[in-house]
């Protein structure tokens, strides 16, 4: 991913290497269940400063986002969804000068009815004040609301919301497991919107 690349870069940037069984565990974490900051203090042996650090990283993450596409099917669930006049948001691990960028940059961010950051809630996944937040945004229950989560980190969020939740694996996630999904999709491109709200209404 992008943003494990960025942290890459900055790693060697202090001489280590921050290793794919590090990163792969916590990938849909909040820092706080993996400070990635005093991970590379422990490595380096030296004195991390972190406010100086960020925007190193965000200036990483943009350049690397040049390019991005949206994952398989994404956009043709998102314009689906529009034209069912379903609502549409995103309920992210991460903070709101980090989500808001991405979006910009691969045309997304007007097709979300809500959007809820790192920095809009209490407590990060695997909490799941973020699916709250964003099911009370839009004005639905947690019965009536379905997830696409590409983490398990995220799957327990969701489910801990009382959401249905389909696991969507990115390539880095594809190998992890998903215990705690209702279902797995390995791609978005599998099932169209309209046949999976059509299996979701016979099975669930």
């Amino acid at each position: 991913s992008y943003e494990y690349e960025a942290w890459r870069s900055i790693y060697r940037e202090h001489g280590v290497d921050l290793s794919l069984s590090d990163w792969l565990p916590h990938v849909g974490a909040a820092y706080e269940h993996f400070d990635i900051y005093a991970h590379l203090a422990e490595l380096s042996g030296v004195p991390v400063k972190r406010a100086e650090m960020r925007p190193r990283l965000l200036a990483l993450m943009q350049k690397m986002l040049e390019g991005v596409q949206p994952m398989p099917g994404v956009e043709d669930y998102l314009s689906t969804a529009k034209r069912l006049d379903m609502r549409i948001g995103i309920a992210s691990n991460s903070n709101r000068d980090r989500v808001l960028p991405m979006l910009d940059q691969i045309g997304l961010t007007e097709c979300f009815d809500t959007i809820v950051c790192r920095d809009d809630i209490g407590r990060a996944k695997p909490d799941p004040d973020a699916y709250f937040a964003a099911v009370s945004n839009l004005g639905v229950t947690t019965d009536q609301a379905i997830a696409l989560e590409d983490s398990p980190t995220g799957v327990k969020a969701a489910k801990g919301a009382g959401l249905y939740c389909i696991a969507v694996p990115s390539p880095m996630t594809k190998n992890l497991s998903f215990p705690n999904a209702d279902m797995r999709l390995e791609s978005l491109t599998d099932v169209p919107l309209p046949g999976l709200l059509t299996l979701l209404a016979t099975t669930r």
